[in-house]
């Protein structure tokens, strides 16, 4: 069947990093072990429940407090933090580029998202350019439905009526590229624009 529509996680596919900041940068700049951002930020805190919208922003925010405190001590975990919320987030001009040509040429798209509730409103303030690249922008904070939960596919498919064998998914998760796999769809796993416009090519999209 025909390819009709595309659809893309936001953070490390538009974002160039996973979560818009570049962990490492920071890692190396404070001198902590790698992984130490995730770890305070999402393992070890109350991120998988806040993005099912499970407990509060505030509750989350006080969870990474914790795990920072403990991971770091209070006085470097300020620092580190701030560091983080200070940090740009930048989005992947080529990504954009290539949504845009598509868009010309008839495919729909949309954004499938783990993220924290509030997905729109966070596009409107900090990248509303691209808002109108997307038909449908997803999040599984504001569905309360989270990738690889097969229902967040199933309801992006059924928001732009498209069968699943017509359309993509890309994520630089490679399970969750697998999950959309597994309702019938195209999951490519991201590794970078090259590899994600070739395999598009491969199955019939003119990137």
């Amino acid at each position: 069947m025909t390819i009709s529509a595309i659809f893309f996680d936001f953070g490390g596919v538009l974002l160039q990093h996973a979560d818009g900041v570049d962990h490492k940068a920071i890692e190396e700049r404070f001198a902590l072990e790698p992984r130490t951002l995730m770890r305070c930020l999402y393992r070890d805190s109350r991120y998988f429940d806040f993005q099912v919208g499970k407990c509060t922003h505030e509750e989350w925010q006080a969870s990474i407090r914790v795990a920072a405190n403990n991971a770091l001590g209070e006085e470097r975990a300020r620092e580190v933090l701030e560091a983080y919320e200070q940090a740009e987030r930048p989005l992947n001009p080529q990504m954009l580029s290539l949504i845009e040509r598509l868009r010309g040429a008839g495919y729909k798209t949309g954004i499938i998202s783990n993220t924290i509730p509030g997905l729109e409103a966070r596009l409107k303030q900090n990248a509303a350019h691209i808002i109108p690249l997307f038909d449908v922008r997803i999040g599984s904070g504001d569905l309360g439905i989270a990738k690889p939960d097969a229902a967040i596919f199933e309801h992006a498919l059924r928001e732009l009526d498209v069968a699943a064998e017509a359309s993509v998914f890309t994520d630089d998760v490679k399970a969750y590229a697998e999950a959309a796999s597994s309702v019938g769809m195209h999951g490519l796993h991201f590794t970078g624009y090259d590899q994600f416009a070739a395999d598009l090519r491969s199955i019939g999209v003119d990137a």
